[in-house]
């Protein structure tokens, strides 16, 4: 391998927490994906949706993975706690339920009705 790939690649792993999403530094060989994804939330609407347990299990497997993963419950005649205000709205231009995937407070992806764990891990980079 040649040093300055070792280098690239220790720069884009500095770099991950200013970048958007998923960053893929192709080398010869072989690639490194940066992720800067730090949280994901599963908003549903409290009276009429009902969460799977394959979904539930997803967001556990991503928490131990080191991204917070929560559930988070909208009724209209309550507000939106602050700190959901982005994903809240990205949900609902998707439809409820949905999984929202966000790097810091930019959306990086929406996943509309996820039904199994592998949908849930397959939206985070």
């Amino acid at each position: 391998m040649k040093p300055w790939a070792f280098i690239l690649a220790g720069i884009a792993i500095a770099l991950a927490p200013l970048l958007p999403g998923e960053v893929t530094i192709p080398l010869p060989g072989w690639g490194v994906v940066v992720s800067s994804v730090d949280r994901a939330v599963l908003v549903y609407e409290k009276d009429t949706d009902v969460i799977p347990p394959a979904v539930r299990a997803g967001i556990n497997a991503l928490n131990t993975r080191g991204i917070v993963a929560v559930l988070y419950e909208v009724n209209d005649s309550e507000e939106v706690k602050p700190a959901y205000v982005v994903p809240v709205d990205a949900a609902k231009k998707s439809g409820l339920p949905s999984l929202v995937v966000l790097a810091g407070d930019k959306v990086v992806r929406v996943v509309k009705s996820p039904a199994t764990e592998a949908d849930v891990l397959e939206a985070v980079p």
